[in-house]
């Protein structure tokens, strides 16, 4: 039985890239984005002002992968697999993924006369966050209690509130008015979005949607909850 090398794949929307022949010779390196930032000279002063664009803002970054085919008439699968948008994990950095695009050209040349291998390189233009995979949501059920991210950077988490009436939640300095609530409410703090089901609510929330920071985050409420579940969706640099 041939033995794949521990690091000679890449997965692309949940799919690894040996199911398509495709093997990986080079993965790429692990990077910290750069931060957002603007640098301006100010006259008669050394060095430069840096100003920056926000908490936790960073550039995408360009992740490439050298990879070689063996059998070149799978070409065809391969260019119909490679494409758009999606979720990406390298096996130098499993148990997570990173939001993509596939932004490259991507031509396969021959690596010598006469030998059917063809190498190729794709580049996956990654927002600048690693997200944990398989993290399990975070259930609190008493005012006051605190939940630590581990990750590196904020959390944009999806919190379901449960409860009735009017709520006053309170995450970490951020405090959050709820309206007339009937059995639960989501706030969605990537789309900044709040619903129930298919409906739209954003009219019974008065507040920033909730962010938890690196270390231990506050959950405390006033009014009727029974509890919130956390879909934490840690990220790192």
């Amino acid at each position: 039985m041939e033995v794949i090398p521990i690091n000679d794949w890449f997965e692309w929307n949940g799919v690894r890239c040996t199911a398509h022949g495709i093997r990986v010779s080079e993965q790429p390196p692990i990077s910290i984005p750069a931060e957002r930032a603007t640098f301006t000279n100010v006259p008669g002063r050394s060095g430069s002002l840096t100003t920056l664009q926000g908490e936790d803002v960073y550039d995408d970054m360009v992740m490439t992968a050298t990879c070689f085919i063996q059998d070149a008439t799978r070409i065809a699968e391969i260019a119909a697999w490679l494409k758009g948008s999606g979720r990406v994990t390298f096996a130098n950095r499993p148990g997570g993924y990173y939001q993509a695009r596939i932004v490259n050209q991507i031509d396969f040349e021959k690596i010598l006369r006469g030998n059917p291998h063809r190498s190729f390189a794709v580049n996956f233009r990654c927002k600048p966050f690693w997200h944990a995979q398989n993290v399990s949501d975070i259930v609190v059920t008493a005012s006051g209690a605190l939940v630590n991210n581990p990750g590196s950077v904020c959390s944009e988490p999806l919190m379901t509130v449960y409860g009735s009436g009017d709520i006053t939640l309170m995450v970490g300095m951020t405090v959050i008015e709820l309206t007339g609530v009937s059995g639960s409410i989501v706030l969605d703090s990537v789309l900044k979005e709040a619903y129930k089901d298919t409906t739209l609510m954003n009219e019974r929330m008065t507040g920033d949607f909730p962010v938890l920071k690196p270390g231990m985050n506050a959950i405390s409420w006033s009014g009727t909850v029974t509890k919130v579940v956390i879909q934490p969706s840690w990220r790192y640099l």
